[in-house]
Order: C-alpha cells, then structure tokens, then sequence
C-alpha cells in the first residue's frame, strides 16, 4: 500500500509521478487514482495517458537538479521538434514507474500505420489541437516508405499491479544486508573482471555504480552484479580477509529478482537477463535455456534486431541499443553451441551493426581494458559467422554437396578472421583472450564435425577415415589449448559455455580413440585425455576454476575407463600363426593337447591365455557404449555423432 500512496494523492507539479502528455499539454493536474489506470482525464475521455520522457528511475524516483533543468528545457522546445523526438525509445531505455511500455510493430503492419498517419497529418484541421497536445498510440520513429519503424504504446504492468510495487526490492534488501560495508568492493570486482569483457551496461549506468549511487540502479541489475562479484571474492586484498558469502544463496536471490522483473519488463530487465545467462558458476542448464527464450523473444519485442543509426533518438540510447543486441546473440548462439538447442536469432531477421572498440571504450581506459574490449569486438565478428554454421549443425536433411561447399566457404571466412586478430593474438597473455581463442577453436571443431558428417552421409568409408583424423586433429587442438593455460589464464575472464565446449572436445577424442586402429595414435590420444583431466583438477583445486567442476563430473570416469582398457593392452609376442602351426592333439585318450614344437606347460600358457588379455580396443565386439553412458550427456549421442553402421571397428 505504501507503493500506491504517492499514485492516489500525488503533489502538484510533482517530479516523482509523472504527468501524462495530455494533462502537461493542458496544464492542468495529472489526477491518478487508480493505479495501473489512465489519470482521471484520460479516463474520461475513454483514453490513455501518453507519456513523452522520462524522469524517474525505478529506486530513486527525485531526480537531482541537474537533470531536472533540461526536462524542463526540452519541454519549451516541444512545439518546435516534438514530431521528431520519439515518444516510446526514452520509456523503453529507462525503468520507470510509467504504465506505458511501447512495443515494435511487425513491418507489414508498420507500413499501413505509417500511410494512414501521413494522412491524417495531411488533412488535419488547422484549428484543431496539434498532435503534441493528442499523441496517438502509435509512435513512428524512423519515417521511411519502403521501412518504417513504428512503436505502439501498451500497458507496461499486468491489470491490478501497481506501478512501483518494487520488484526486486526483498531481494536486492537481503543482499545489501549480506554485503554489509563491502557493496562497493563487490562492485568493483564487477568492473575490473566483467564488464569490459562484456560491456552490456551503458555509460549512465556505469556512473551511478562507481559513485555509489546504487539505489538509482534498478533493483534486478543490482542483484545480478552482486552475484557476479561474489564469486570473485577472494581477488579483492580488502574482501579476502572477510568471509566469502554463498555464492548459490547470492545468486538464487538474483535470478529471483530477474524473473520477478519480467512483470513489468524494461531494458534493465534484459541487461540483468542476459547478465543471468554468463554467470557463474552456471548450475542450472535448464533455466539458462529457458531465460534465454525470453531474453530473446523480449529483445525482438523492443525492437533491438533493428538498425537504430537512422533513428531520431539520442547517441546513447542508440548505443545502448547496439551493444545490447549483441550481447543477447553472443549468449544466443554460443548457448546454442553449448546446450544442444537450435538458435533463436537468424540470420537476416536482424540489422544491427557490430560494435567498435571506439564506440564501447572511453579515453581513461588503461591497455588491459582496451584488449578485453578488442576481444570481445572480435567475439562479436565470430559469433555473427557462428550464426551462419549452426543452420548446418541442426538441418535434419541436408544436401551432401551444399553442405560440403559451405563448409569450405566457411573455413575460408575463419581463416580470414584469425588473420584480422591482433598481433598480440592468439597468444592466451592478454585480458579476454584465453575465452576467445577457445572459441575459435571450438568453431574449427564444429567445422571439422561436419564435414565427417556429411563424409557420412556420401557413404564413403575411405573419405570417412580421413575425416576422422581431421576431427581428432581439431578436438587435440582444444585439449592442447586447456594444457598450456596457466595462473594468469585460469583468473581471465570465461562464459560459462566453455565448459560445455570442453565437455564436447573430450567426447570427440574419446571416440576417436576408440575409433582408430593404431595403436600409437591411441596411446597419444589417451595420454593428452589423462592429462587434460589433470591439468584441470589442478586448475579447480588451486585457482577456484569453476569451468572445469561440470566437465570433471562428466568425462573423469569415462576417460579412466579408456586409459584403463587402453592399459591392458599389452603388446602381443610374435607368434607363427596358427594354420603354420600344424596343431597336433595327442589321442591317447587323456585328452592332452600339445602343439608342435611347445612343452607342455608353455602350451598351456599359449592356448588359455586370460580373456583380458584377449580383449583389444580393435575388437568389433569393444562398444563404446560400456565405457561411456550415453545418459550422462545433456545431448542425444545418437543425433550428435549420426553413428554410421557401414564403418568398421565402431557399434554402438
């Protein structure tokens, strides 16, 4: 009740409710007595309050001084450029108690608004009252025949939920009481570890962070950048010598917040959203796929798969909307890559150039900053050629020679893209570099997976073999990466995805040393696999590296399994073979066997020898399903590997 009060009785010429457009216009007092309801005047007139800026944030809705002015600034100005300005890219920007959200319109639909507004401009009275003082309920922000954009205004909060009811306010309340002194030294860690690797947050943002201002942060981002600092704890001199929080208690609080947000949705909403998705460490697979539907699905909703430079709205708010876009794709496809599901984004649904280094860093920034804002630039150029391979991943029925001709189109455009990396790439020493190689290797692996595919597909058994040394050539190239990580690597920054990407490596090589009948190969294919797992478990025990906690649980077991068979395998004396043998059985009646040319004892040793001396990675009867279980793996064995009956040395 207290979040209604200010609603039902609100001052005149009040900053902290603000006026709808109509009642602004007339000048006359902007009555709410109804909350989630049009003011009194709009609501006499069958009408909805239209709302031109914003001027409140969700926490702290007095704005200073220095802002209020140039409302009042602009206001003057209205009559001159008011048709210009856009109504809805302010309420969509900002989280605000204002009932109105506004929503992009399908471009069909937006081409007849649009006509139908341009006339009823045209052939407007003059004497009437102008389009300022009755704002209609669509708002046209780029007027283009061949391509309008056009928003419609629609209730931002669900029928009985006020405005302000403060979603997010428990949860960001009990983690402020668990951060105690320490709110801002979490915060910190945020930026020197997060943000420039991830620069989803706008300037504004970033200021009222850094100065501490944390109640004019929406309460949902507050939680998820608590959460995102907790884990780093022990990186902060001041922190390390407090305890550490629980870092699942932090971050169920946080999703908490997230979820209730998506109630009353706004941009913070997807920036906490998407914050949510490369969090770690990442422990629930199902609901990052499932936040990642609605991150999307809100994101196209607001229109950020569209091209906003030809917009009429500010400088930053078209940067929010750039960087922002590609931060819902980079944790699109990559989740796509990394949980088995097809992408949401396509290719050709959306029109938003990349980012540049320039338009994400500032002046101030130090080197270690500027290369984790390259590496992410970079990251963005890989993605984008990710969305056009994964259509190749998920097609049920492709063409056999298109998918060889894309495939080789393909790795012509990787090779083009390591070659525009740095010189200071991809060389795993700089800030964010670690993540990004392993992605480019990870994108070779998916390449190399689909040309013994569609190997497979052509039904040649030769082609298929040498497709199978291309595949385990990539999958030692990312377990060869994870090897030569050290300190300074493990601490660097890491989605969460990569342990995935691991995860997918190890399999592949797994099954390669299953596959293949040299036995040296397969002793080299084991030794990197110990290794690895080694390597890992060291990385988890001494640098706290949570990437690897999912992969040792999936792939410890099985790889011990296959360097334990692998083991048994001992090298087999040279023996004549049998048919130059001239067995020999004695048939005095006692049954006594002996085989030319061997005493007894030692005739015995050759004939029964122990079945695990028999049993050989090279048997046809060696499945793999008894090393590893296919239930194990969040993903359909059968779908991944298309299992060819026709190849030898290889059932499952």
């Amino acid at each position: 009740m207290a979040s209604a009060a200010p609603i039902q009785t609100r001052p005149y010429r009040s900053h902290k409710v603000p006026a709808c457009t109509r009642c602004r216009s007339r000048k006359i007092r902007c009555h709410i007595d109804i909350p989630g309801e049009p003011c009194l005047s709009c609501r006499e007139r069958r009408l909805k309050c239209q709302y031109i800026e914003s001027t409140t944030t969700s926490n702290s809705p007095t704005d200073d001084g220095n802002e209020r002015r140039p409302s009042k600034r602009r206001r003057h100005s209205e009559p001159e450029d008011g048709p210009s300005r856009p109504r809805s890219a302010p309420i969509l920007h900002k989280s605000t108690n204002n009932p109105s959200a506004s929503i992009m319109l399908a471009p069909h639909l937006a081409e007849d608004v649009d006509i139908f507004n341009r006339h009823i401009s045209q052939h407007r009275n003059p004497g009437f009252v102008t389009d300022d003082s009755e704002p209609s309920e669509y708002q046209t922000l780029r007027h283009d025949e061949n391509d309008p954009v056009v928003y419609l205004s629609v209730p931002r909060f669900r029928t009985g939920l006020p405005p302000g009811s403060g979603c997010g306010r428990e949860q960001v309340e009990v983690l402020e009481q668990i951060m105690g002194p320490f709110r801002r030294e979490v915060v910190e860690l945020y930026f020197n570890n997060v943000h420039y690797h991830f620069p989803i947050l706008d300037d504004e943002t970033c200021e009222y962070l850094r100065a501490g201002h944390f109640a004019k942060v929406p309460n949902n981002l507050m939680c998820v950048i608590y959460a995102l600092g907790s884990p780093l704890w022990s990186r902060s001199d001041t922190l390390k010598m407090h305890p550490r929080p629980d870092t699942y208690y932090v971050w169920n609080k946080a999703i908490s917040a997230v979820l209730e947000d998506f109630l009353s949705p706004g941009m913070p909403t997807l920036q906490a959203a998407v914050l949510d998705q490369i969090g770690r460490p990442s422990v629930s697979i199902v609901g990052n796929i499932t936040l990642c539907g609605r991150t999307v699905s809100l994101a196209q909703t607001f229109g950020l798969h569209r091209d906003p430079s030809k917009w009429n709205i500010t400088e930053n708010e078209k940067s929010i909307r750039i960087r922002l876009w590609w931060c819902c794709l980079i944790s699109d496809h990559w989740s796509s890559i990394a949980y088995g599901a097809p992408p949401q984004i396509s290719k050709g649904y959306y029109d938003v150039p990349r980012p540049t280094v320039a338009s994400l860093i500032s002046q101030k920034s130090n080197a270690q900053q500027k290369h984790a804002i390259t590496c992410f630039v970079h990251m963005c150029e890989l993605t984008e050629l990710l969305g056009d391979i994964l259509p190749l991943v998920y097609q049920i029925s492709p063409d056999r020679d298109e998918l060889s001709r894309k495939v080789d189109r393909f790795k012509r455009e990787l090779n083009d893209l390591e070659v525009r990396l740095p010189d200071w790439l991809p060389l795993p020493n700089r800030a964010g570099s670690s993540m990004l190689w392993l992605c480019f290797l990870s994108v070779r692996l998916i390449l190399a997976r689909i040309t013994f595919r569609s190997a497979i597909l052509k039904g040649d058994s030769t082609l298929g073999r040498a497709r199978m040394d291309q595949l385990r050539i990539a999958s030692s190239a990312v377990l060869d990466f994870i090897l030569s990580l050290g300190d300074s690597q493990f601490q660097d920054f890491w989605l969460p995805y990569a342990t995935q990407i691991l995860v997918h490596a190890i399999t592949v090589s797994l099954r390669c040393t299953v596959e293949t009948q040299d036995p040296e190969i397969r002793n080299t294919c084991v030794a990197r696999l110990q290794r690895t797992i080694a390597h890992m478990q060291h990385a988890r025990d001494t640098y706290d590296w949570d990437i690897a906690i999912y992969v040792l649980e999936r792939c410890t077991e099985p790889v011990s399994r296959i360097a334990s068979l692998n083991a048994r395998e001992e090298p087999q004396p040279q023996v004549p073979h049998m048919e130059q043998l001239n067995l020999n059985m004695n048939t005095n009646g006692h049954g006594n066997g002996n085989i030319i040319g061997v005493s007894g004892a030692n005739a015995n040793d050759a004939l029964m020898l122990p079945p695990s001396s028999n049993a050989n990675l090279e048997d046809a009867s060696f499945l793999l399903a008894d090393i590893l279980d296919p239930n194990a793996f969040d993903f359909s064995w059968d779908a991944l590997w298309d299992t060819p009956s026709g190849m030898t040395n290889f059932s499952i």
